[in-house]
This record gives structure tokens, sequence and C-alpha cells, in this order.
């Protein structure tokens, strides 16, 4: 995305705070040295939403994994370099600090078949 990025994230409670000043203050920090700049990079805070069922986590699968094709930036969810859904449904290794498996689970233990089904459930709109 051009704007703005989307991560599905567990974490420990009281935790997402700390972690998300962290990754924005470094990712800032670098960008200013960089590009000789200064001050805030970021417009606004983050949003977070509790993720509140198996429905819920699975539309966010969805709605992550499509936001660049909606956003025209890309034709398929498979073809965005950038985020994290080549490797959950196995078109590539992925990031080494992604863990897929919480999501796969959601369509079964095969890791084959469950690709499979993520593509399809994703690609079906």
């Amino acid at each position: 995305m051009t704007t703005h990025y989307h991560l599905l994230l567990d974490t420990p409670a009281n935790t997402l705070q700390k972690g998300m000043h962290r990754l924005n203050g470094v990712y800032a920090r670098g960008f200013n040295l960089r590009h000789n700049r200064k001050g805030h990079l970021f417009g606004e805070r983050y949003y977070c939403k509790l993720v509140e069922s198996d429905e819920h986590m699975l539309e966010l699968l969805r709605y992550i994994a499509r936001n660049p094709v909606d956003a025209g930036l890309c034709e398929r969810p498979s073809d965005w370099y950038w985020g994290s859904y080549r490797g959950c449904v196995d078109l590539d290794a992925g990031f080494p600090f992604v863990d897929s498996r919480p999501l796969r689970s959601y369509f079964g233990a095969d890791r084959t078949r469950a690709a499979e089904l993520i593509r399809d459930f994703v690609d079906d709109t």
C-alpha cells in the first residue's frame, strides 16, 4: 500500500502500544536519516481492533490479502510481494518473522490443502 500498512498480530496483553511505538519509531528515524528530514513521518496514530471471533479473523485475512488488489496496485493477492499472503499460501518462502500456521489451521491440518483453500477463500469475493 502506498499510504499505510496492515498487520494481523497476536500479542501478549498490554504490549501492542510499545511494539507499535518501536516499529513506527525505528522506521521513521531511518526514513528521516535517509532523506535528510526531521519530524513526524506518520500523520496519525495507528488504529487497532481486537479480533473477536473466528469469522472476524477470516474476514481480516481476506481483507488484508485483497487490499492491494482493491487499491488497484496488482491484479491478484498473489501478485503483491510486500505482504505475507504469498508465504501463507506457499507461493514462496515468506518472511522469516511471519508465522502463518495459525491462519492455515483454520483450513485444516494438511498444509498443501490448506493453502489451496485459503487461495479459494481469498479469491472468492
